[in-house]
C-alpha cells in the first residue's frame, strides 16, 4: 500500500509539472543513462535529488526511498521560494528567478519521472515465480474465508431448525393421534 501511496504522489508531482520542458546536464555530475536529465541551474537541492535518485535506482530499499522524498522536499522548497520571488521582485531579479524557476520545475519533473521508473522496476519481483500477495488480496481472500464459514454456520443452523421443526411436527402428529 505504501508503494502504491508513493507511486501516486510521484505522478501528482509530474502532473503538476507537466508544463515544464528544459532539461539540461548538471555542471560537474554525469548523467546516468537513464537520466539524461539534469538541472540548468545547479543547487545543493538539485544534487541531493540527482544523487539519491541515483542511489534508489542502485538499492531500492525504503530507507532510499525516503532519502529521495527529503531530497524532493528540500528541491520543492527552492522552488516554492523562487516562486515567491517571482511573485513580489520586478525586474532583472524577477527574470533571474523566474528562469531558475523554470529550470528547476523541468529538473523535478525529469528526476521525478525516473525516481517513478526507479519505483517501477523495483515494484517488479527480480526472480521466476510468484508475484507476492498484496494487502487487497490477503484481504480478499480474509473476507473470502469468513464467509465461507459464516455459510457453513448459516447451513447448520438451518439443519437444526429443520430438525427441531420435524421433531415438533412428530411429536404434535402423536399428541393428536
Amino acid at each position: 500500500m505504501k508503494t502504491l501511496h508513493r507511486l501516486s504522489v510521484t505522478i501528482a508531482v509530474l502532473l503538476s509539472c507537466a508544463a515544464c520542458d528544459r532539461q539540461t546536464p548538471v555542471v560537474g555530475e554525469q548523467p546516468t543513462p537513464a537520466a539524461a536529465t539534469v538541472a540548468k541551474t545547479d543547487t545543493l537541492e538539485t544534487r541531493r535529488f540527482a544523487r539519491a535518485v541515483d542511489l534508489y535506482a542502485k538499492e531500492p530499499t525504503a530507507e532510499n526511498a525516503a532519502d529521495v522524498s527529503r531530497a524532493l522536499a528540500d528541491l520543492n522548497g527552492e522552488i516554492s521560494e523562487l516562486q515567491e520571488r517571482v511573485a513580489n521582485k520586478t525586474g532583472g531579479e524577477r527574470e533571474e528567478a523566474a528562469a531558475k524557476l523554470k529550470n528547476l520545475q523541468a529538473y523535478r519533473t525529469a528526476e521525478s519521472a525516473r525516481f517513478a521508473a526507479a519505483q517501477a522496476r523495483a515494484a517488479v519481483p527480480v526472480e521466476p515465480g510468484l508475484p507476492p500477495r498484496t494487502e487487497a488480496q490477503k484481504a480478499g481472500d480474509a473476507l473470502k474465508e469468513a464467509g465461507d464459514k459464516i455459510e457453513e454456520g448459516a447451513k447448520k443452523a438451518g439443519d437444526a431448525i429443520e430438525d427441531a421443526a420435524r421433531k415438533t411436527g412428530d411429536a404434535v402428529k402423536d399428541a393428536v393421534k
